[in-house]
């Protein structure tokens, strides 16, 4: 007998202790849900791969565990790093790439596209699409209200004040980008062949992802996403170790992985990429507000020239026309003229996010 969606909610302590286990006790759990999900659907599943850090982990535990028959399918939304592209291709074992089309001409849906439809996706997914509701969707009074106000149940559906400013913005604003060129392809592929999906998600890609995998755990058998999420409670310091410690390939454009360890201490190492940090959409700018020092566009701009070009180029030329959003959000995109990366520094900075699953590792992962 399997536990079905409503039977998988954590206890916020629950989901506190699984974030904080130690390195060891991770990987027996993920190992333990990796078979559940297999068994329960009879070998009808598959890889999610994008050619990012916690997919090529979710590719390696999976095929390590269950063959290399199981398939990896890249969605290629062709907003990928050139770079990421050619490594996918090149993963091991049974490989399918799907692309998004469109169902009714049959023509492939392109990022300028899903922009001229929808609109830019900007800040995260959750402001994205409250913003695009406030602005189109047919709301009543009463939820309108609370959307920008709250009201007696929180504020938790609420726009932030500081992102009000961009209901007058003179562009659309959307988070459909993703549903559009990853999740759909991904949903007609289940369709056509009954497969569910191994999704490497881990704790350290937002709120909203730790939200949704503290609701379910990992692995979710109804509902309207069905799912397996087996690295859900990994820190992205897990993925750098488990990747250096079973010598597992990983795409150029990250660089290397170096470790470091606080001056004078006996922690475990710090773990962080020389190369680019996360790669994701190349073109989307959610999140790119909290970016400090150089950011992706202005890093873009010296890694892959033509690339920013197409993007900064208005859409009445052709391009994606992104510095206008950028522009109106105060972000900088324009390349840094004296770049100095500093290895050690990078190492430095990381410690400060590492500091408490240090010291969770160091005490056995007690809380």
């Amino acid at each position: 007998m399997y536990i079905l969606n409503g039977q998988l909610n954590l206890n916020e302590w629950q989901f506190a202790q699984r974030k904080y286990l130690p390195y060891e006790a991770k990987q027996e759990l993920t190992d333990y849900r990796i078979l559940q999900w297999n068994d329960y659907w009879n070998g009808l599943v598959y890889v999610a791969f994008s050619g990012g850090l916690d997919s090529v982990v979710l590719l390696h535990k999976v095929r390590k565990i269950l063959g290399d028959y199981i398939p990896a399918v890249f969605s290629n939304t062709g907003l990928e790093f050139p770079e990421i592209v050619r490594f996918a291709r090149s993963a091991p074992g049974e490989f399918i790439e799907i692309k998004p089309l469109d169902k009714k001409t049959g023509k492939r849906i392109t990022y300028r596209d899903v922009i001229l439809r929808a609109g830019y996706p900007l800040v995260s997914k959750e402001t994205a699409d409250k913003l695009y509701k406030l602005r189109h969707g047919n709301l009543s009074p009463r939820y309108r209200n609370y959307m920008l106000n709250g009201d007696e149940r929180g504020r938790f559906g609420m726009l932030p004040k500081k992102w009000r400013f961009l209901m007058e913005a003179p562009f659309e604003i959307s988070g459909k980008c993703c549903d559009l060129l990853k999740k759909g392809p991904l949903k007609e592929y289940e369709k056509q062949t009954g497969r569910k999906p191994f999704i490497g998600v881990t704790q350290d890609e937002g709120f909203r992802r730790e939200h949704q995998y503290a609701k379910t755990g990992c692995n979710v058998y109804d509902g309207s996403t069905i799912k397996s999420q087996p690295l859900g409670f990994w820190t992205r310091q897990d993925i750098l170790r488990y990747i250096i410690e079973n010598d597992v390939e990983i795409c150029s454009v990250y660089g290397n992985i170096i470790s470091s360890r606080a001056p004078g201490t006996d922690t475990l190492p710090c773990y962080c990429t020389t190369g680019e940090q996360r790669t994701g959409c190349m073109y989307c700018a959610m999140g790119a507000h909290l970016e400090t020092g150089e950011n992706r566009f202005q890093r873009l701009a010296v890694t892959h020239p033509r690339c920013y070009a197409h993007c900064m180029k208005p859409l009445s030329e052709g391009g994606l026309g992104m510095a206008v959003p950028l522009d109106y959000m105060g972000i900088p995109y324009k390349p840094v003229i004296y770049r100095q990366t500093s290895i050690l520094q990078y190492a430095e900075e990381d410690f400060c996010h590492v500091e408490r699953y240090q010291n969770q590792q160091a005490s056995g992962g007690r809380l």
